[in-house]
């Protein structure tokens, strides 16, 4: 029998919007850092005792909050963010929601200490469960510090279904990663057990804190990316392909949030399209400035989705600005790698709009952060709190770590800037290898690879001509397809006799080719058309014809190319050097592979130990 309906009472109706919000440790760091962020903080210190399930210690040096302010903070639905319905709908900041102070008040026991520029003292409020247990003066710095003690303690069932406390700190690990990211101009320090784990002092560039973060091997395969249409405005960078990874690398900012998005994820793979191979990940920092009445942040309590309002304009410029970015890495494998255009990166320079902003540093001596509670002076370190961070002015000597490693890194690489055909063909090694020099520089090309990727261009380059020369079968080849595969094909057939292939339905599921492409001439026609089959998807499911014509495109230049395993002449290998520099995209096959690898005199010599 249902029982009548009643308000809940206050203290469950917190814990139900708790449950919403705060998941897990990571959701209480990333409701404050967000917090510390929309202040104006300039350094953010967090601490995490045992992954953050007993203590979870954030301080930062924002514009803090006065008395009034601070105690109304900890009320449901209170906040400075949004106060009409227009705010509601454009979103400019990062923690709109007004729910995140008394969310975590209400399932652990949190002090917050805070202090405006203006106010004489700091101040202070204990709270347990949700309930404000005392409001004090206190001596502090200016900036808010919280402390969130023995998290989900009052929810008992919640707290069950947390991980080990090496998987918590992972998770946070992972948001503060990516939050660095962002935020080059912020001083972001994460200490696990009195242990420091990460440690990001600000700096000028976003591609060394891009390196610093997500590895230094980055650096000089950075390529700055730069696209706007009526929709949406894109910077940020791509990495050469070759960086690939085997797990998600990519880190988007919807106007200064980061998100997780399959839109965009999904643009940058098309971008990538050809360069990487299948089941890799690509590296990529993308910031995306939509107009904020445009994209909305309130699909998920925990702010980690978007919505917008024109998806198909931002996927193309994703991809667009993707394809334009990587155009830099179109060289030889000799060449220089271009120098990353480190100053192109437009940030913004008003830091409410929560975009990358301007670094500039003034001539003050020092900054001095004290967010210990308790301190009778802002420069005195109170007895109960581990951390008083000085932050010198910029030196390139004292403070070598914010710049001058990256700096080193960013001399240019002198190559003679030469063509494929002018290498020196040594011989052929495995008869899959083309083995070559040039001065100080050996190469391995692989010939299947370089030739996949000749004939694909050569493929494309005829479809867009309608030039293909066409070989008509003396006899007819059969093709019989599951009934799946026949649906795909008979939306393709069109397209697919655009490029050559002259292919017929003969009822049911069987299909006769009668002409191919004449480099397909002597090959295995049925085994082509089945694997073709096999990896169309069924394009009623928003995949584009032009992609399937692509990946057909992609499988008749692999069955057409010239094998690993194959004799080749020293005339066929010239002819394939020759052809790989008529390519647009030389350096890899249309599947990601590289075409070629290099080793230089230096890098041998060491191997042999006859460099001093």
């Amino acid at each position: 029998m249902l029982k009548p309906i009643k308000k809940l009472p206050e203290i469950i109706a917190n814990k139900i919007a708790a449950g919403e919000v705060i998941e897990r440790p990571v959701s209480v760091v990333k409701e404050l850092v967000e917090n510390a962020i929309d202040a104006e903080s300039t350094r953010i210190r967090i601490d995490i005792d045992k992954g953050g399930t007993q203590l979870i210690r954030l301080s930062d040096n924002g514009v803090g909050m006065n008395r009034d302010d601070a105690i109304l903070s900890l009320e449901r639905h209170a906040t400075s963010k949004i106060a009409t319905d227009d705010d509601l709908f454009s979103i400019k900041t990062l923690g709109f929601r007004g729910e995140a102070l008394p969310s975590i008040a209400a399932i652990s026991k949190m002090t917050m200490i805070t202090r405006t520029k203006t106010s004489e003292l700091a101040t202070e409020i204990q709270s347990e469960g949700g309930k404000v247990v005392s409001v004090n003066d206190a001596g502090a710095p200016q900036g808010t510090y919280i402390s969130v003690n023995d998290l989900f303690f009052n929810t008992p069932a919640r707290k069950k279904y947390l991980k080990s406390i090496r998987t918590e700190i992972g998770h946070i690990i992972d948001y503060i990663s990516t939050v660095a990211v962002g935020f080059p101009d912020i001083h972001f320090r994460l200490f696990h057990n009195g242990k420091s784990v990460k440690n990001w002092p600000q700096v000028k560039e976003l591609s060394s804190r891009i390196a610093n973060v997500m590895g230094d091997d980055l650096y000089q395969k950075l390529y700055p990316v730069q696209y706007q249409n009526d929709n949406v405005s894109i910077s940020g960078y791509v990495a050469s392909p070759e960086t690939s990874r085997k797990t998600s690398s990519t880190v988007i900012f919807v106007n200064g949030r980061s998100v997780k998005d399959r839109l965009i994820n999904h643009a940058i793979f098309e971008g990538y399209r050809g360069r990487i191979l299948k089941g890799q990940h690509p590296v990529a920092v993308l910031f995306l400035e939509v107009p904020f009445e445009d994209v909305d942040v309130n699909v998920h309590p925990a702010k980690h989705n978007v919505r917008f309002v024109h998806q198909g304009s931002i996927h193309q410029a994703i991809v667009s600005a993707i394809q334009n970015g990587l155009t830099q890495t179109n060289r030889k494998p000799w060449q220089s790698t271009p120098e990353p255009k480190l100053s192109n990166h437009n940030f913004i320079e008003n830091k409410n709009d929560h975009l990358p902003p301007k670094i500039h540093y003034d001539n003050q001596e020092s900054l001095v952060t004290s967010t210990k509670p308790h301190a009778v002076h802002e420069n005195q370190e109170p007895s109960n709190y581990r951390h008083n961070t000085v932050v010198n002015k910029i030196d390139t000597h004292s403070q070598a770590n914010l710049i001058e490693p990256k700096q080193q890194l960013n001399e240019p690489i002198f190559f003679e800037k030469l063509i494929y055909s002018d290498l020196r063909i040594i011989g052929q090694f495995k008869k899959t290898y083309i083995i070559c020099e040039n001065n100080d520089n050996l190469y391995l090309i692989d010939q299947h690879a370089a030739h996949e990727r000749i004939v694909f261009e050569r493929f494309k380059n005829a479809l867009l001509s309608r030039n293909i020369p066409v070989q008509r079968l003396l006899i007819p080849e059969t093709i019989e397809l599951t009934y799946q595969q026949s649906s795909t094909f008979f939306e393709i057939i069109p397209e697919l006799q655009k490029i050559g292939l002259d292919i017929n339905h003969f009822g049911g599921n069987t299909f006769v080719v009668q002409s191919v492409p004449d480099i397909l001439t002597g090959k295995n026609i049925n085994h082509l058309f089945v694997e073709m089959a096999d990896s169309l998807p069924d394009l009623k499911n928003t995949y584009p014809i032009e992609q399937a014509i692509e990946d057909c495109l992609i499988l008749m230049a692999c069955h057409s190319a010239i094998r690993a395993g194959q004799l080749l002449s020293t005339i066929e290998m010239q002819n394939i050097l020759k052809e790989l520099d008529q390519c647009d995209h030389p350096s890899q096959c249309p599947h990601g592979r590289p075409t070629c690898i290099q080793w230089n005199l230096t890098s041998i010599e060491k191997k042999f130990r006859r460099t001093g």
